[in-house]
């Protein structure tokens, strides 16, 4: 049985304050995350990543996203 699919938004914080550790999250992003919808803004310090698709591949892409976060954007 096929699960629902949605939209789910996770928030990330740059606190190393620098654009290139950003630039190398998005990056890896697009390596690491090809089997789902992702839309990404970033304003200031804050990161939003709004991923769209079914719920158990969203599930393994935060998790992906949280390691990526804690490799790139901790200071």
């Amino acid at each position: 049985m096929a699960r629902k699919g949605g939209r789910k938004v996770i928030h990330f914080y740059n606190s190393s304050d620098n654009i290139e550790n950003i630039i190398q999250f998005l990056e890896e992003i697009q390596k690491k995350i090809n089997y789902l919808s992702l839309n990404c803004s970033i304003e200031g310090r804050s990161v939003k990543i709004t991923i769209f698709g079914p719920r158990d591949l969203q599930y393994l892409a935060t998790e992906r996203l949280r390691e990526l976060a804690n490799r790139y954007l901790s200071s």
